[in-house]
């Protein structure tokens, strides 16, 4: 084998299983353009994967065997001549093994590295699934708190939106808790507003649904001072507006204040 060609053999069973960097496949695919020993290498490696990969006891095919033998021979590792057909035979498992080795530990790498990956994308979804299930824990939490009054909002329809404002006298908060809400197109978003007694809608938070028609938003202030009447939810753009610039889309009176 040439030299430029003897650089690349070892790489030879890592390409057969597709295992090389871009670069490196790069490189070697130009060698092996113009070497005909590099060609028969992928070739063999290949042809050995595919038996191996079957997974039944490997019988390798009877040309396979030849080039193997041949190519143990080539190489010295014991002569032909001397050999008894124990000999013979310990040469063509010889042959085969250092190759299926070869093929074994690549595959072996790649199958770990595959798992890997695989465990580190179960590791994030059950991060998030904890995030989730704390975030839920704490919502509970502050809906227990004593001082939360529930306040419904509701609107008109077969299948209507529903809102649940839950509002902290005590500590001057709401969380807004949405259902079959559908989500508001580009560009715009749901408001929630907080009707005093005296005066004109409060603008507070812009929130969205998600694609179920779900939505959570918590931690909303209510200004102190303000005897709070009721809530009522329009449709705004997306960055919120001083004042409603449509109709309202539900709304809901507190019990008591």
């Amino acid at each position: 084998m040439s030299d430029a060609s003897s650089e690349f053999r070892d790489l030879a069973p890592a390409y057969a299983l597709g295992a090389l960097s871009p670069e490196e496949a790069r490189a070697f695919e130009v060698a092996l353009a113009t070497s005909p020993e590099l060609q028969r290498e992928v070739a063999e490696y290949r042809e050995l994967h595919a038996v191996l990969a079957t997974g039944a006891p490997v019988t390798p095919p009877a040309a396979l065997r030849e080039r193997l033998l041949a190519r143990v021979a080539a190489e010295k590792m014991v002569p032909l001549r001397d050999q008894n057909p124990r000999s013979r035979l310990f040469g063509i498992l010889l042959g085969l093994g250092v190759a299926a080795s070869t093929l074994v530990a690549l595959g072996l790498g790649l199958r770990v590295r595959t798992l890997g990956e695989q465990l580190a994308v179960r590791d994030s979804i059950l991060a998030v699934r904890e995030q989730r299930l704390a975030q839920r824990e704490r919502t509970l939490n502050s809906i227990l708190e004593p001082g939360v009054e529930l306040t419904v909002l509701r609107s008109t329809g077969d299948q209507p939106p529903l809102i649940q404002i839950f509002r902290d006298k005590l500590k001057n908060r709401v969380i807004v808790h949405a259902f079959r809400l559908t989500p508001a197109p580009a560009g715009r978003a749901y408001q929630l507003w907080i009707l005093p007694k005296v005066g004109n809608p409060i603008p507070s938070r812009v929130f969205n649904s998600e694609a179920d028609g779900h939505a959570l938003a918590e931690g909303i202030e209510v200004p102190t001072g303000v005897t709070v009447d009721g809530f009522a939810i329009t449709q705004e753009p997306a960055s919120g507006s001083p004042q409603p610039t449509s109709a309202i889309l539900l709304y809901g009176k507190v019990a008591t204040d």
